[in-house]
């Protein structure tokens, strides 16, 4: 059986793929996850049965600062520590989707000869991935676009990596009289939109609205609850996110490549406000890429009155019957790297 190394976290758009690939190979594969110690990766790892390990990681500086100079001696901490678990595990192969882990990594997994696939999510790759894609064998794309930014030999657009558990088992969605208003803003730049909902939602009455706090929002619940056209949710698994994506007509959101997917997926018409902090202006790209191929509305970040009039504009939209997609990624990745 072989090997699979995964360095792969930070969000729970990124991680959602990774419990994807390893529910659906864990019976072909022997799976190790690396990443810091304390984090909600090695929460998750634990939770999932997973082999989890530890490696010790320092933020790399693109500013000055005086840490800058001690950052050399970081990386060779770091790339040591990568070899100690690359000869420890011995895997046959390691999987990366992102961050700053993956680095040094790279560099060790490039001294041992251990061969690298990476999955790119964004149409504009962030830094790391940029360089963690000179070392791969295979890259795994979500855009077309992003094939600019490494050899194009080396990729393979594959579409998201979404969990098959989501398309399981679908209950057919109770027809309701008002448009399903889904808001799923998830943790960066999500005060800002809720607010704004919360400011405005006279305006929203004849809207069913749910709305995902995850625990990062908690804070709202309250003030949602005070209104009877909302139904709030806190942290939720794919068992309870595919029921909610079903009968979901009408989604704000922001442009995390994972949720546009899946939302997609479910043929929900969406109102996208990319998060204009995002690195490389990350988040517009990727709605730009949408609003090519998909009737969505791409709102900028300022949250004006316009923006509501927007949501108006939908406010006796229903989605049609759907056609799920054969989420196919998961069974490309796997004939590529067997």
């Amino acid at each position: 059986m072989k090997k699979i190394l995964l360095v792969w976290g930070w969000t729970w758009g990124h991680i959602f793929p990774l419990l994807a690939i390893y529910n659906h190979l864990k019976n072909d594969f022997s799976f190790f996850w690396v990443w810091e110690k304390d984090s909600m990766e090695e929460k998750i790892s634990n939770d999932n049965w997973i082999d989890f390990h530890i490696i010790k990681s320092w933020k790399l500086r693109r500013y000055f600062s005086f840490k800058t100079f001690v950052e050399p001696f970081n990386i060779i901490i770091w790339i040591l520590q990568s070899l100690k678990i690359l000869k420890k595990l011995n895997p046959d192969l390691i999987f990366s989707k992102w961050w700053y882990v993956s680095l040094p990594m790279a560099i060790a997994w490039k001294l041992v000869w251990i061969p690298v696939y990476m999955h790119e999510s964004d149409s504009v790759p962030w830094l790391s991935n940029r360089i963690v894609g000179k070392f791969a064998l295979k890259i795994f794309l979500w855009f077309e676009s992003a094939k600019k930014y490494f050899k194009k030999w080396k990729c393979k657009v594959v579409w998201q990596i979404l969990n098959p558990e989501l398309f399981k088992d679908i209950k057919w969605a109770i027809l309701s009289v008002k448009t399903n208003l889904l808001i799923v803003a998830w943790s960066q730049g999500s005060t800002r939109i809720f607010n704004f909902v919360l400011d405005n939602i006279e305006k929203l009455n004849n809207f069913q609205i749910r709305v995902i706090l995850w625990s990062q929002n908690l804070s709202f619940k309250e003030k949602f609850e005070k209104h009877e056209n909302i139904e709030i949710f806190g942290f939720v698994d794919h068992s309870i996110m595919k029921e909610i994506y079903n009968i979901t007509d009408v989604a704000i959101t922001r442009a995390w490549a994972t949720n546009l997917a899946e939302l997609e997926a479910f043929w929900i018409k969406m109102i996208i406000i990319p998060l204009k902090e995002s690195a490389n202006n990350h988040q517009y790209y990727n709605a730009l890429e949408y609003e090519k191929k998909w009737n969505i509305m791409l709102i900028e970040d300022n949250l004006s009155t316009q923006w509501i009039d927007n949501i108006l504009k939908l406010e006796w939209y229903k989605k049609g019957s759907i056609n799920y997609k054969n989420i196919s990624s998961i069974d490309i990745i796997r004939k590529e790297i067997l």
